[in-house]
């Protein structure tokens, strides 16, 4: 298993409630690495940072959500 940060301009407040929500929240329409960041940071004046365990390419479990 893998932790991984993903940034996104949307806040899914649903996220963690269960492994079905983690996969098909929101978040992924406008999913980033922290290669995009610069990108991003004048895109979205507000990004939530979500740290997020995958197994292979799939997300398993969401650890922590910051605003930032």
């Amino acid at each position: 298993m893998e932790s991984i940060k993903v940034y996104s301009p949307i806040d899914d407040k649903d996220i963690r409630k269960s492994k079905e929500n983690l996969q098909k929240s929101p978040i992924w329409a406008k999913a980033y690495t922290s290669l995009d960041l610069p990108r991003i940071k004048e895109t979205y004046p507000v990004l939530y940072e979500y740290s997020i365990k995958f197994e292979g390419t799939t997300p398993i479990m969401v650890s922590k959500v910051s605003k930032l």
